[in-house]
């Protein structure tokens, strides 16, 4: 697969740095108490910008294309992490300064930018590939166009939830959209389909192993609707509860494909340990949360659901593909072998574990020594990916 130009290489490198620097924060952010600060940092610090910069690498090589303007990735690179900074300012700043809305006019741009840049260039072939994705070729080639035609639904959901964003923060009065909605949008709608998408393709070209068809429909399928109904229902019943059924067999399926590669490969990269400890985070999540969906069960699991989302699904997940993309073992510096990248993971895994197990118990001195567990890894993971960009 070809991964592109050097300029979108040198912006996904920045993009992959300031992500992990912001998740840090946001664990910090949780030891200090506000949670509003780890919730922004985490999903407009983190998630969100990591995904923006894989994205520029990979989804126009995916479709055999280059990036109309590699200068617009370090645009929205600005835009971003400037309206970031101005959405968590605001959260300390008791004057009357318009910082929010500022910093969500900045981010909408930037997120316009992105779905701008991508649409001239993968728009064309990937939407294409809808009306072939049930035509008359093999099997085979039909699951490749599904996941191609999974990339615009995933933007889709980028822009419905930036335009509820921007409509409910910015024009006060007119949106009635939450937070909470739009983090489902960006995060069920926008990453984690991607993640599905993508690693569809991924751990084939990675692992060469062939995945089961039925079971890859089913995580596209069923990850692609879950996001309507999540975002847009979000606690009205009966429909929350059917984007929550859907939700659950698209994360449970991904992780059955993860756990199938696993068990069928013979190539031992180092990112697949965090990749599979990723979805067992958030197959983990998916099933706590749903009880308290249907009415029932500890009101607890959200907070469980959030933690394991948050700090063990996304991080570990993104943490492996790095891994994969930017093997540590290519540099020359302290720490560039597999022991060390392994040992990041395991302490990211070991401390969302620990952190889940505290939340649940409501016992915080237990939270407390998951989050700097968490914190040790992420800076781990940091320092190798950071060492392995500048020696690169």
């Amino acid at each position: 697969m070809n991964t592109g130009s050097t300029g979108l290489r040198m912006w996904t490198q920045r993009f992959t740095v300031a992500s992990v620097g912001s998740f840090v924060g946001s664990l910090l952010a949780l030891l200090g108490g506000a949670d509003e600060v780890a919730v922004l940092l985490g999903v407009f610090g983190f998630v969100c910008p990591m995904v923006f910069g894989m994205a520029y690498l990979l989804l126009p090589s995916y479709v055999g294309e280059t990036l109309v303007d590699q200068r617009l990735a370090g645009i929205h690179f600005g835009l971003a992490y400037v309206g970031v900074t101005l959405l968590v300012a605001d959260q300390f700043v008791t004057a009357g300064i318009l910082l929010r809305p500022l910093g969500v006019t900045l981010w909408t741009t930037g997120v316009l930018i992105f779905v701008g840049s991508l649409l001239a260039t993968v728009g064309p072939t990937a939407v294409s590939t809808v009306a072939g994705t049930l035509g008359e070729s093999g099997r085979s080639q039909r699951t490749t166009r599904l996941a191609t035609a999974m990339i615009p639904v995933a933007v889709g959901y980028l822009v419905v939830g930036t335009v509820a964003f921007f409509v409910t923060d910015v024009s006060r009065g007119i949106g009635t959209v939450t937070v909470a909605q739009v983090t489902h949008y960006y995060l069920t709608g926008f990453a984690a389909l991607l993640i599905y998408a993508l690693g569809t393709r991924l751990l084939t070209a990675f692992f060469h192993v062939s995945l089961p068809r039925a079971v890859v429909w089913l995580v596209l399928m069923a990850g692609a609707i879950a996001p309507a109904f999540l975002g847009t229902f979000l606690w009205i019943d009966p429909w929350f509860r059917v984007g929550g059924v859907f939700a659950t067999l698209a994360m449970l399926g991904y992780v059955g494909l993860v756990l199938f590669v696993v068990l069928k490969t013979n190539r031992r990269r180092v990112g697949i340990s965090g990749i599979a400890l990723g979805a067992i985070a958030g197959g983990t999540a998916v099933v706590s949360v749903v009880p308290v969906a249907f009415g029932f069960g500890n009101p607890m699991s959200l907070a469980v659901h959030r933690t394991l989302i948050l700090a063990g699904f996304f991080p570990l997940t993104i943490v492996g593909y790095a891994y994969l993309f930017f093997p540590i073992t290519g540099g020359q510096f302290t720490g560039a072998n597999p022991q060390t990248a392994r040992a990041t993971i395991g302490v990211l895994g070991a401390g969302v574990a620990v952190q889940s197990v505290g939340v649940a118990l409501q016992y915080e001195p237990v939270r407390v020594i998951g989050i700097l567990g968490s914190v040790i890894g992420a800076i781990g993971c940091g320092y190798l990916l950071g060492r392995r960009f500048v020696n690169s």
